[in-house]
């Protein structure tokens, strides 16, 4: 009996939701099927995994200060923090520790992360519009090639999303049909620990404590002597305590530092590339000029139209995707997937605006069901010939170029073989190489830089970028010692610096 009523429960919940359980499975499929053997170059994955390791390994200060070696002896000192907040870590820790440097089942933790988001991101636009609307909006990040393809990256990006929208849907459930003091101190707690959990995962997760500032003034309005200030400071409390706590344990930078950033940085990229990124990240490289214009014209319309009508539920998601926008645009870093969290929220106000047409018989919301099918039509288009290509990579043992090619596996094992484990290898992706190799290192292309700080040079033969380029003449008036070579590396000691 209870058995049959369990079933019952699940057929229940199923049943309406079984569009998204449909879309998922999909994503998860397309995903997985789209992930490449190996990784690439950008290496912010090598800092993550040895940060996971070490959570393990019970050497957290080791890898602190090596990474710290690594980014106060290269060229450009901020091309990298000290360490990296420990959120994402800690989700790759067990995988790393059960599969150890197995990139298919890394990559998986992304895919998780990213079904999570669309359930959870479904969830909060849900409580805002119509089912099929709310289902468009989801669908359209979902079958966006540029997010399914981050599926094949070790960054944050996903976990962020994750969080955001468990977050900010939790932040939902709390204020449904009630004012957000009127929850439980335990309810309040739990925000502030998962919005510290947010900021654990990326710095600009601070945005959402905002939010959370928002939904109470918002909620607050003429109730002011009657307020009970300790338990509006409860979730504050709740997130301060839990950021102190984690620091104690896990040290990383509250607030990165990083040559020459600022507010006129999110200026300059609003003025262009934050504009290709949302565009690429609709699923529309070519989409620029006039058509451009008119879709941000409509997730403007959107947000202001929804601030006039609704503003007590979209004020704070509006200010939690405004004030992250603003805090990431800071770095000097010029990265498209520093907007993947805040693209569907756009997506989201922009859907609002065609809801909101005075149509007759509420032909606004179908309009706009019309519209996200189209797009997620367009982009299914897209999906069979690109995973094809990706099963066609891996069927034939090919490795994406990296650290995980094997002339360059080649190169770490002459690295581990050749010098000592106190000595300094120059290498233009250093944290992958301590990473691999175990050995601090610098990253810089003046010549003077690699002399003076390194005890040997590995150097990939013929490539002019992100590296000094010495040819062998050179290393031989230099009185460099060729201690191992390929034919696509070179590893050479370095005699003792002596200033000329």
């Amino acid at each position: 009996m209870e058995l049959r009523e369990g079933l019952a429960r699940v057929r229940r919940w199923a049943r309406p939701h079984a569009p998204l359980i449909v879309l998922t499975l999909l994503v998860a499929w397309w995903a997985t099927n789209l992930h490449h053997r190996g990784h690439t170059w950008g290496d912010d994955f090598a800092l993550y995994l040895r940060q996971a390791d070490s959570l393990f390994n019970g050497d957290v200060g080791r890898v602190i200060a090596d990474n710290h070696f690594n980014v106060d002896n290269a060229a450009k000192p901020g091309f990298s923090p000290y360490v990296y907040p420990w959120g994402y870590p800690v989700l790759l820790a067990p995988v790393s520790r059960l599969f150890g440097i197995d990139f298919a089942a890394l990559k998986m933790v992304a895919v998780v992360c990213f079904v999570v988001f669309l359930w959870f991101f479904f969830a909060v636009v849900r409580r805002r519009m119509a089912y099929w609307p709310a289902v468009g909006v989801v669908a359209v990040t979902a079958t966006s090639l540029y997010y399914l393809n981050y599926t094949d990256y070790l960054v944050s990006e996903m976990p962020y999303m994750a969080a955001a929208a468990i977050t900010l849907w939790y932040l939902d459930r709390l204020r449904d049909s009630q004012p957000l003091d009127a929850a439980t101190r335990r309810q309040l707690v739990i925000l502030g620990l998962f919005a510290m959990c947010l900021f654990n995962v990326r710095r600009e997760g601070l945005a959402v404590v905002l939010a959370i500032g928002v939904a109470q003034l918002l909620d607050l309005r003429g109730r002011w002597r009657t307020v009970a200030w300790r338990h509006i400071a409860t979730p504050y409390a709740a997130f301060v305590g839990g950021v102190i706590a984690v620091q104690l344990v896990l040290p990383s930078a509250l607030a990165p530092r990083y040559d020459d950033a600022g507010l006129h940085q999110t200026w300059r990229k609003l003025q262009g590339p934050f504009r290709g990124a949302f565009a690429t990240q609709l699923g529309f490289d070519d989409l620029a000029g006039t058509g451009l214009l008119l879709v941000f014209l409509l997730v403007v319309a959107g947000l202001a139209l929804r601030m006039y009508t609704s503003a007590t539920t979209d004020l704070p998601l509006a200010v939690f995707a405004i004030g992250s926008m603003i805090a990431v645009g800071t770095i000097p870093a010029l990265a498209d997937r520093y907007l993947m969290a805040i693209t569907p929220i756009a997506v989201y106000f922009g859907t609002q605006a065609i809801v909101g047409l005075r149509l007759p018989r509420d032909a606004g919301r179908w309009l706009a069901t019309a519209a996200l099918a189209t797009i997620t039509v367009a982009h299914l288009t897209e999906l069979p010939s690109t995973v094809a290509a990706a099963r066609d990579f891996n069927d034939r043992g090919l490795v994406v170029e990296g650290p995980e090619t094997d002339h360059v596996q080649e190169a770490f094992a002459a690295v581990r073989r050749f010098t000592h484990q106190d000595d300094v290898v120059s290498f233009f992706k250093v944290r992958a190489l301590t990473f691999y190799t175990d050995r601090r290192g610098v990253q810089s292309d003046v010549l003077e830089i690699v002399r003076q700080r390194s005890d040997f040079f590995l150097m990939r033969i013929g490539m002019a970028g992100g590296q000094a380029l010495v040819t062998d003449a050179e290393a031989t008036s230099m009185a460099w010692t060729e201690v191992w070579r390929n034919d696509q590396w070179v590893l050479w000691r370095l005699p003792l610096y002596e200033s000329p």
